[in-house]
């Protein structure tokens, strides 16, 4: 239930972006190719498999959570933490194509990134310095990865590199916040 929460709250929209994502980078072989693949609503076998896996992984995770009796507040501070990347690598990247979701929405202030960092980082407090520094250090490995990733594959970010970033940090904060 919480996995479907999740899920519907945010329209699978990130899930959507990491599907894109993952049928467009590996099934193009240059950037524009790439980015049609990612514009296209139509699902491969590399946004099929991307999507299962991410899945998989956090209904593992969750699971794990709700065993120890900390479900409420990892899912608090994973809902926080995967989204402050996404101001991050907005900051970072420039827009892939000139048009598109990204692009539409413009670049966040400083300020509105480092607030995002400072909320997700406080979300990350109840659970300790520990798991806290786990959580901060494999998110922000995940996103930089992510972005170095989308800057080699397409020359910057769109609205599906966001999304996927969004997924990736959320399993990464979750596999921290479950780290025992």
């Amino acid at each position: 239930l919480a996995l479907a929460t999740s899920i519907a709250v945010t329209g699978a929209l990130h899930e959507d972006g990491l599907a894109d994502l993952a049928d467009g980078f590996w099934g193009g072989f240059d950037k524009d190719r790439r980015l049609a693949i990612m514009r296209d609503s139509r699902i491969g076998t590399y946004g099929v498999i991307a999507l299962a896996l991410s899945l998989l992984v956090r209904w593992a995770l969750i699971g794990a959570a709700l065993e120890a009796g900390h479900l409420i507040w990892v899912m608090v501070a994973t809902g926080a933490v995967s989204r402050a990347p996404m101001a991050v690598l907005m900051r970072w990247l420039p827009p892939a194509r000139p048009d598109g979701l990204s692009k539409g929405a413009g670049t966040p202030p400083p300020a509105t990134a480092w607030a995002g960092l400072a909320i997700a980082a406080l979300t990350l407090l109840p659970h300790g310095p520990g798991p806290a520094i786990l959580a901060g250090g494999l998110v922000a490995a995940a996103a930089l990865g992510l972005g170095c990733l989308a800057r080699a594959k397409i020359g910057g970010q769109t609205g599906d590199v966001l999304g996927a970033c969004q997924q990736v940090a959320e399993i990464a904060a979750l596999a921290a916040l479950t780290a025992r």
